[in-house]
């Protein structure tokens, strides 16, 4: 009883943390708001812990010839361009709800390092923590006109206005996965898509929006680059990168769905079409490790093709002329995604083209 009533204080804390700043104004209007002070951010520049700066990811490459190469990590010094990421779903209750007390990081850091962290070595990055709702929230009807989602958004719209209060001339790329992506869905067509002077002066400074792992929330027509869910922010390089990954397989014995997913293979901007650049993955996963190996994270570089199948979702498999026992149809196993697929491995996949796409497209914005 001692634990839950400590829980329920923190959470009352922190909403009167939000409710106290908020009441200085959202930021959007050159006042301060509640992500002013560092305890709503897990990475930011200059903050005292930043989660994405602490972590060793020193990596293990494994090459085609069995050979292995070993690689820090080098953040960018004096980064030309920001990123600005939303995290997925870590609240698994299934009662609907908000994730309220935001004092303990854990849950956070596992997305935080599969899917932003990398991206440091690019670009200076700002993930605020937000009240995302709970697993069971999608539950209800009208998901996203619930409470439940607008408080999450809320929080994350707060956060990106005192980026931009802070940064107002940078440009930067948009990262989500899951209901990060959902949430910059939202806030794409609250804030970017509008034929208005304030959405067109942001979608000039959006170097890419990396909408990953939506699960069908973000429509296009099948065909088209806009329309749906977007109607001014094409589906291209140096736009929108949306894809949901599951093992390659018989598309047949899978749900119809009502229209196909939206696919942007990552692959397919700029790199070798079909075969994944570099896929890296975090020991904490469970996917055993080759024996030798005593880097948390291991690479490997084109093992692993990727192509759009047609029901929308992107295909993993391992390359042609490739061999290897940890299979994405094994991986999928380990992961053990309910239905199954590869939603927890969305970035970690693409990652090596994710970071080429982001690198490319910032060099030519």
């Amino acid at each position: 009883m001692g634990n839950m009533q400590d829980q329920s204080l923190k959470g009352l804390l922190v909403a009167a943390l939000f409710g106290l700043l908020a009441g200085c104004g959202n930021g959007g209007d050159g006042e301060l708001g509640p992500y002013a002070g560092e305890e709503l951010w897990l990475c930011k520049p200059g903050i005292t812990l930043d989660r994405c700066l602490e972590l060793d990811q020193t990596t293990t490459f494994v090459y085609e010839d069995g050979s292995t190469g070993v690689f820090e990590h080098e953040p960018v010094v004096d980064a030309e361009f920001d990123c600005f990421y939303v995290y997925p779903t870590v609240d698994l209750r299934p009662e609907p709800g908000n994730t309220l007390d935001l004092s303990d990081d854990t849950a956070l850091l596992r997305p935080l390092h599969n899917q932003a962290a990398r991206f440091t070595e690019l670009c200076d990055m700002y993930a605020p923590k937000y009240r995302q709702m709970t697993i069971g929230s999608y539950a209800v009807a009208n998901t996203f006109g619930s409470g439940y989602f607008s408080l999450g958004y809320s929080d994350v719209e707060a956060a990106f206005d005192q980026y931009l209060l802070e940064n107002p001339e940078r440009n930067f790329v948009l990262m989500g996965h899951s209901q990060g992506a959902h949430v910059l869905l939202r806030l794409l067509q609250e804030r970017f898509d509008n034929d208005d002077e304030n959405n067109e002066a942001l979608r000039s400074r959006m170097i890419s929006a990396l909408v990953i792992g939506s699960l069908g929330v973000y429509e296009v027509p099948e065909g088209e680059l806009t329309g749906g869910s977007l109607q001014n922010i094409p589906l291209c390089t140096g736009c929108v990168v949306a894809y949901d990954t599951l093992a390659a397989g018989d598309v047949a014995q899978r749900p119809v769905p009502e229209q196909p997913r939206v696919c942007v293979n990552p692959t397919a901007l700029g790199g070798e079409p079909g075969i994944a650049a570099i896929t890296i993955y975090n020991r904490d996963e469970g996917i055993p490790f080759p024996s030798g190996v005593e880097t948390d994270w291991i690479a490997y570089p084109g093992l692993y093709s990727a192509n759009c199948e047609s029901d929308g979702n992107l295909g993993a498999d391992v390359a042609p002329g490739r061999s290897t026992l940890f299979t994405p149809q094994l991986i999928q196993l380990v992961l053990g995604s309910t239905p199954a697929s590869l939603h927890l491995a969305d970035y970690n996949f693409g990652i090596g083209d994710l970071l080429r796409i982001v690198e490319v497209q910032a060099a030519n914005h």
